[in-house]
């Protein structure tokens, strides 16, 4: 399967809100029906912390066992409806593991979208945050080049949805298009350290992606006010740009994020890759780094840094295999992004070696 295929799936998932409609069957003209999913083996040789692929899991590789199938694996179904020309709505749901320690399905996606011109539409209800470039996919594993986004660049701002009201305009300037996003909402978020787990909040978001030729940039200015305690009232401000023309691919993205309760911190990574027939190889490096301490007095929380390698094999369609190995090294012994059940024998600069058996599937 070539990569420009895989591109138009990403690319259909990011203008619908929604994963692409492989396979999908239609119950008549205004309902249709499709899914994605993730089935993975994680290991960690690094015994006195648990390896996870999000801030909220509570468990993974490591400590609890080498060998772990619960941080990307995933199964997500949703439904397109078509009530008139103007008039349109998607729910989607994920069962994927939580914070509670199962796989209890979860509302993803329930909003209804009213486009008032083609360029210019607005929806209400529930939509994931476009905090980072990859947002809208992040659960999606065929339509991202590695086997997840790195974690680094989801430890700073952990809310992924809201429920509220967004307004879509797309504009075009020759060659150039704008997909401007203004949202309003309530969200929920899973703050760092150990003493919190998570936080209701108001949220602002405005986005921005441009889209020229072979070329995109992703804007992104983010701010929640916390309603409960702890006082979290993260501000995020991100950029993200990915270059791929087919045969290879560039992609960086980074944000930074002020608090006055958890204090400072920037996130980012960058990553490559090539295709050559149905495999595509690419390498990372990631990393989240605590500035200042905020009020909180927690310091250095989530510091840390991996670099990684693998491959990705497109097998069959709609099916693909990916194998991932990566070392990620310990910058804090406050709450390293990637890691939980942190055992007292913990140093810094410890590393873990962890590599990841994927298999990425749409329907």
């Amino acid at each position: 399967m070539s990569f420009k295929r895989n591109s138009a799936i990403a690319a259909a998932v990011l203008s619908l809100g929604t994963i692409p409609a492989h396979g999908a069957s239609a119950i008549d003209e205004y309902v249709t029906f499709s899914g994605f999913g993730t089935l993975d083996e994680v290991h960690s040789n690094y015994s006195l912390a648990d390896f996870t692929g999000t801030v909220s899991e509570p468990n993974g590789a490591g400590y609890s066992r080498s060998w772990s199938p619960t941080l990307d694996s995933d199964l997500g179904v949703q439904a397109n409806i078509t009530l008139t020309e103007a008039l349109s709505g998607v729910v989607q749901v994920l069962s994927r593991d939580d914070a509670d320690g199962n796989f209890k399905p979860g509302l993803e996606w329930a909003n209804l979208k009213y486009e008032i011109t083609s360029d210019l539409a607005v929806r209400l209800g529930r939509t994931l945050l476009p905090t980072y470039e990859r947002s809208d996919t992040q659960n999606v594993g065929y339509a991202l080049p590695w086997v997840r986004v790195p974690v680094e660049i989801t430890y700073t701002s952990t809310a992924t949805h809201s429920d509220g009201i967004d307004v879509l305009y797309r504009v075009k300037t020759g060659a150039v298009t704008q997909n401007l996003q203004a949202e309003w909402g309530t969200t929920t978020e899973d703050l760092p350290g150990l003493a919190f787990t998570s936080n209701h909040a108001h949220v602002v978001v405005f986005e921005d992606t441009l889209q020229y030729d072979d070329a995109s940039l992703h804007l992104t200015y983010q701010k929640s006010d916390g309603l409960g305690f702890p006082p979290a009232r993260p501000v995020l401000v991100g950029a993200g740009v990915t270059y791929d023309p087919g045969a290879w691919f560039v992609t960086a993205d980074a944000n930074h994020t002020r608090d006055t309760y958890f204090g400072e911190f920037i996130s980012g990574y960058i990553s490559g890759g090539i295709r050559v027939g149905r495999f595509a190889p690419y390498t990372f490096y990631s990393a989240t780094h605590a500035q200042n301490v905020g009020s909180s007095g927690l310091r250095s929380l989530g510091d840390q840094h991996t670099v990684a390698a693998g491959t990705r094999w497109d097998f069959a369609n709609n099916l693909d295999f990916k194998l991932q190995v990566e070392q990620v090294t310990i910058g804090t012994l406050d709450d390293p992004a990637a890691f939980s059940n942190i055992q007292s024998g913990v140093r810094i600069g410890d590393k873990a070696n962890v590599l990841s058996l994927a298999i990425d599937f749409v329907f």
